[in-house]
């Protein structure tokens, strides 16, 4: 994935939205997911702080 520095979540009952944006604002990527796809989301293309 690109240099993602911020990423918004529309939290639903059933389905969330993301937004990913750059540094400049520019965004990355829009997706629509369930809950079990936004963890698994969130857990591959998030890297761990050091």
């Amino acid at each position: 994935m690109q240099n993602v520095t911020l990423i918004g979540i529309d939290l639903g009952k059933r389905s969330f939205h993301l937004h990913g944006q750059d540094a400049r604002g520019k965004a990355i990527f829009r997706k629509k997911c369930n809950r079990k796809q936004l963890t698994t989301f969130l857990a591959t293309s998030i890297p761990a702080p050091l």
